[in-house]
């Protein structure tokens, strides 16, 4: 196989891959709200069920949670695609790990900001979406490009269960070609081209927002 038929063939894989990270990274940071919320309550119970989730969630490895949710769920009728079970997946995981990205956003805001906003009489939704959400917003997006990143990379575990992503397409290669050093430095290669312009992306988002809540924060 040459050159660029080899890049041909795993740049197919790369509107799985992209399927699989953005969706688990959106609903990933949708589930993680009330779980960072909970972790971050005054109420001790909710702590320990916020704290539970993502320990639970970190914890274990992502191939177990593909393999539960892809097979083990079968056994009682529930029948996932292999896309959309490594979705459901790596959105479990995803919320754990971006939650906390949440809790330390939210704990980076000083707490003088928010007895400011409670001199001014400012209710406690009105305090939080304009005082603690914005200064902490700051601190998460860094933190949540770089989890992006990682989560494309993590995302390859897919490929496992059938998902026909950049490393499934490059093992196809692989066994076809029987030339798997060159196959799999093209798969990295491809990573690397998605994963660079998002960090950069990620860098300038930062530094604008910083810029626009700088005088808040």
């Amino acid at each position: 196989m040459n050159l660029p038929g080899a890049f041909s063939s795993i740049a197919a894989g790369i509107g799985t891959t992209a399927t699989l990270t953005i969706s688990s990274f959106v609903f990933g940071a949708i589930i993680a709200i009330p779980v960072a919320l909970a972790r971050v309550s005054r109420l001790p119970l909710l702590r320990l069920i916020g704290g539970t989730y993502i320990q639970i969630t970190r914890g274990v490895p992502p191939i177990v949670w593909l393999f539960v949710i892809y097979f083990g769920l079968s056994q009682f009728k529930i029948h996932f695609s292999s896309v959309n079970a490594s979705i459901v997946g790596l959105s479990v995981i995803s919320a754990g790990y971006i939650a906390e990205i949440y809790r330390a956003g939210l704990n980076s805001v000083p707490s003088g900001q928010q007895e400011a906003a409670q001199a001014l009489s400012l209710s406690r939704i009105s305090s939080f979406t304009n005082v603690t959400a914005p200064q902490a917003l700051v601190a998460v997006i860094p933190l949540a490009i770089a989890y992006f990143i990682g989560l494309l990379k993590d995302s390859a575990v897919a490929s496992v269960i059938g998902a026909q992503d950049i490393t499934a397409m490059a093992l196809a290669a692989s066994k076809r070609s029987m030339d798997g050093l060159l196959i799999f430095i093209l798969a990295g290669a491809v990573y690397l081209i998605i994963s660079v312009p998002v960090a950069a992306f990620g860098r300038w988002a930062g530094a604008k927002i910083a810029a626009r809540w700088a005088v808040r924060a």
